[in-house]
């Protein structure tokens, strides 16, 4: 019995080490960096060959390994109906290079435009997808006059508003690369609300906000209403200004 008694401190040991590398190793692996889906083929894909549904799917690669021509799983939609270029074997990435692309012209509505537009943020072109419907938010300088009894006065003020209550998103970032990190929505208008936006664009700064999928409400632009200085003014009527303690936290 004796004998048997370092044995099996041994054992114990050994178990203990095991799950203590067992811990460090889940440790490091919660810490990696961040992992991207993009599109990859799904069994072999011959040369020639019209892709579609179940051809293609996704694979998670780390953002400093990610190929400069993969694409986005969030944009594999937009392969269906692409004919195939090169050959491909099942787990291969695939490629811009890979297929011919359909024209973004070619999904342009009758009649309208696509316009590009940058957006102040990236991450809000992060959030979206071809296909949503956003409304157009401008915040921009206005001049108005003021007039006294002796003479006029020109002042500027700035305000937001709503530009446009509904526009479809054609295209974020300009391409389908999984390396493009571009802040730019392709928008689809009409003529001469493509030209008002492309002259916003100089002047203002544009914000989207994402609609919900056929939401019919809320499209006349005159409903949201202005906000100006006026507006921050009258939602301090009533309230008191707050007095901050020297000391944090610290009540009388």
């Amino acid at each position: 019995m004796k004998n048997s008694i370092p044995l099996i401190l041994a054992v114990v040991l050994g178990l203990a080490a095991v799950f203590a590398v067992g811990r460090v190793i889940s440790s490091n692996l919660s810490q990696q960096e961040e992992m991207v889906e993009v599109v990859a083929a799904q069994r072999d894909i011959p040369a020639g060959e019209v892709l579609a549904d179940g051809y293609y799917r996704p694979k998670k690669v780390p953002r400093s390994a990610l190929p400069g021509q993969a694409i986005l799983w969030n944009k594999a939609a937009m392969l269906n109906g692409q004919k195939m270029l090169n050959g491909k074997s099942s787990g291969d990435y695939l490629y811009l290079s890979d297929f011919q692309t359909q024209g973004i012209g070619n999904v342009v509505g009758e009649g309208e435009w696509a316009v590009a537009v940058q957006l102040p943020s990236r991450s809000i072109a992060s959030m979206l997808k071809p296909g949503d419907e956003v409304a157009i938010v401008a915040t921009f300088q206005v001049e108005e006059q003021q007039r006294n009894a002796d003479h006029a006065q020109t002042r500027t003020k700035e305000v937001t508003t709503v530009l446009f209550p509904r526009v479809r998103v054609l295209e974020i970032g300009g391409g389908l690369s999984a390396g493009d990190q571009s802040g730019t929505l392709v928008l689809q208008l009409p003529p001469q609300q493509a030209q008002t936006l492309i002259a916003a664009s100089r002047v203002a700064s544009l914000y989207p906000a994402l609609r919900r999928p056929n939401d019919s409400s809320a499209l006349n632009r005159l409903d949201a209403g202005m906000v100006d200085a006026d507006t921050f003014r009258k939602l301090l009527e009533g309230q008191e200004s707050v007095a901050i303690p020297k000391i944090p936290n610290a009540g009388k």
